[in-house]
């Protein structure tokens, strides 16, 4: 599909010119804007693939100020300008731009531009998408090691979902043995203004039961709706969730001793908004959820959890020097720790990042201290882990996340791109 571009210069046969010569290329001009204020609004209208700014407009507003008020699009912008003034491109500069052309240039170096800033803003959608479903998972992790209650975790993972994970709205829908078949919400969160009161679900073999929900509860699987505006299985339930916003659903089925018993329902403001990796990642929470709920032994149920978590977990009693009283395998590979380090020092186990270690061991009770990207190396390879610590008492759970392929992926997409510049 050809990428959405956004025309803005204040020259109206300049503008016209350019327009010709992008759509000459393949490109989709959306709209062209000579003017701050119509650029702001076409911006917010058609959220563009990429926005050719010129800085210099007509009117009090200029091609700068229009993309600080736009930076919550997260939309793209290179920057034209006539004018190579130290102090306008400090300006730009400040706006993160992911180009500058100064006129007159030509056209490769044009197409050039906009092939790099589209793939690169692809590329650090990606890197973020990812870090951000990687910390929901862990976040939701966490939940399960330290909530004992099934009500307040299911509405404590729908949260961390839709405020970690970035997704409008979360849902759990528990399946009846009702004549209809219907299936009933036990927890919700998000954006959704009575959306669930509103609609009728169901998980029999009706124009109810074929949505989302209904379908991952029948046939224990995925199913993902990716445009909610055009796929015929979302048309009872389409008006209103265009209206909120919901452009992409996924149901997930939830499942006890081999019989799926609910669907967790997660609605994104993004078309085509799940991935492979985020299937993926979902489904492993789906997965977590049901392990939890199938577990009768409570106390068996989060020792499994813990230390089969792919999140290292370590339990510390707070003395005069902290001491390791439980930790699970996922961090003993993290920290690489060939002996047993229960009931010894933290300090003398972990010999490396010391001041990460320094700063767990100060760590006030009621507090919850991240530190994330923390490099460290054992003599033959460095690694990158993000770690939460959290005080309780006298007792600090330590979470660590390895992100090194995340990090090592974006400095590699640095380096392709340094190349290419």
């Amino acid at each position: 599909m050809s990428a959405r571009i956004l025309l803005v210069e204040d020259e109206a046969i300049t503008a016209m010119d350019l327009q010709r010569k992008l759509e000459f290329w393949g490109y989709t001009v959306v709209g062209t804007a000579h003017d701050g204020p119509s650029a702001i609004e076409l911006a917010r209208e058609h959220e563009p693939d990429l926005i050719l700014m010129d800085i210099v407009l007509k009117g009090d507003i200029d091609g700068v100020e229009v993309a600080e008020r736009i930076r919550d699009l997260e939309v793209p912008v290179v920057f034209i300008s006539a004018h190579s003034e130290e102090t306008a491109m400090r300006r730009a500069g400040n706006t993160s731009p992911y180009g500058y052309l100064i006129k007159p240039f030509d056209e490769k170096e044009l197409v050039f531009t906009i092939e790099m800033a589209i793939h690169r803003h692809r590329s650090d959608r990606q890197v973020k998408k990812l870090n951000r479903a990687l910390r929901m998972l862990s976040d939701c992790n966490q939940a399960i090691v330290r909530i004992k209650d099934a009500d307040e975790l299911l509405n404590e993972i729908c949260r961390i979902i839709v405020e970690v994970g970035g997704y409008r709205m979360a849902w759990i829908g528990l399946a009846e043995h009702d004549e209809e078949k219907s299936v009933h919400p036990i927890t919700e969160y998000g954006f959704h203004e009575g959306y669930l009161d509103s609609i009728r679900v169901s998980w029999g073999d009706d124009e109810c039961g074929a949505g989302p929900v209904g379908g991952s509860i029948r046939r224990s699987e995925p199913v993902i709706i990716r445009n909610t505006e055009d796929d015929p299985r979302f048309t009872p339930w389409r008006d209103k969730a265009v209206e909120m916003g919901f452009l992409s659903v996924i149901g997930l089925p939830i499942s006890v001793s081999g019989e799926t018993i609910a669907s967790l329902a997660v609605y994104s403001g993004e078309r085509d908004a799940f991935d492979e990796e985020e299937v993926e990642l979902l489904m492993e929470l789906a997965g977590d959820i049901s392990f939890y709920l199938e577990s009768k032994k409570e106390m068996e149920r989060l020792e499994n959890i813990r230390e089969y978590s792919p999140v290292g977990i370590l339990t510390l009693k707070m003395d005069e020097e902290p001491v390791i009283m439980d930790i699970n395998m996922e961090a003993c590979r993290m920290l690489q720790l060939d002996e047993e380090p229960l009931g010894k020092k933290l300090r003398d186990v972990i010999r490396f990042m010391k001041k990460e270690v320094s700063e767990i061991c100060n760590l006030e009770d009621g507090t919850v201290h991240d530190m994330d990207c923390v490099e460290y190396s054992d003599g033959k390879s460095t690694r990158f882990l993000s770690i939460r610590a959290v005080r309780s008492g006298d007792t600090v759970s330590v979470f660590l996340n390895d992100i090194t392929e995340c990090i090592m992926t974006r400095k590699r997409l640095e380096e392709c791109e340094g190349r290419l510049n």
